[in-house]
């Protein structure tokens, strides 16, 4: 025998309670069509099967919304910010030295975000070949970059210096895998860009641990010098149009084998 239609559905207030969720969370599922239902606010009514199902299964996993563009310069202070603490590092760059870069290039470095929280970033100088080279011999560090060495991208002939790839860490290694997958793909893409839109003759960096080292040659970078007995080594790479193909593999296998190493705090992957 059928159950009266008024036993076939909880009310919100139930419903909420079977699938522990706040009000707010709950209706905002609702509105997604997360949550099945009939009728409208306040009289909303949800089918016990539903309910009792998604209580039981429990609802698809929420996929991140990452987005990737332009930093602005409240952006480069709440990178400052999350890279001071608990972390401080004596070769942070002074941000009143990042501002003055900025002055003469604003457009020089990207980030990631998960809705409005800053989860990672990139930075592509184009400086002096005589200063990049000066941070190669680990001669100077980048905190010590004259402003009046910065390039705009309207130059001619451009070195680029790759300063930084970070992700901030989430505890999560399977999220910081990805958001370091994405970082990676897009940085590539702002990369091929900008060759494509500017005078860049090549582009240098640095890679200070094992998996900074193995990204750079993967991406057709060759080393120019090693120091610190192999420990830290320098890179070119004279043209990034020509190796889009190794590129595109690389990016295949990072996805399909798990190749990217996310440390267990903020690290550089290429860096001073």
């Amino acid at each position: 025998m059928e159950k009266p239609v008024e036993q076939q559905y909880y009310d919100a207030k139930k419903a909420m309670e079977i699938l522990n969720k706040p009000t707010t969370t709950f209706y905002r599922e609702v509105r997604e069509g997360k949550i099945p239902h009939t009728g409208k606010r306040p009289s909303m009514r949800f089918p016990k099967e539903a309910i009792d199902a998604l209580a039981e299964v429990g609802l698809e996993e929420e996929h991140e919304k990452l987005i990737f563009e332009l930093s602005t310069i409240a952006d480069a202070w709440t990178k400052q910010e999350i890279t001071k603490q608990p972390y401080g590092d004596d070769d942070a760059v002074p941000f009143k030295t990042v501002l003055e870069w900025r002055k003469r290039n604003n457009d020089i470095s990207m980030h990631v975000k998960d809705g409005n929280k800053l989860v990672g970033w990139v930075t592509f100088l184009p400086l002096d070949e005589s200063v990049i080279y000066a941070l190669i011999d680990d001669k100077i560090r980048e905190r010590d970059i004259p402003p009046q060495s910065i390039k705009r991208w309207t130059d001619r002939r451009l070195s680029i210096y790759l300063p930084i790839i970070e992700v901030v860490p989430s505890g999560n290694l399977q999220k910081d895998r990805d958001r370091g997958i994405f970082l990676i793909r897009h940085s590539i893409k702002w990369a091929l860009t900008l060759t494509i839109q500017y005078d860049i003759k090549n582009w240098y960096g640095i890679g200070t641990t094992p998996e900074g080292q193995n990204i750079l040659e993967a991406l057709g970078f060759e080393q120019i010098n090693s120091l610190d007995g192999g420990k830290r080594k320098g890179y070119i790479l004279n043209s990034i149009v020509k190796p889009a193909k190794l590129i595109s593999h690389y990016l295949k296998m990072m996805e399909a084998q798990d190749e990217l190493v996310i440390p267990e705090k903020i690290k550089r992957e290429i860096s001073m």
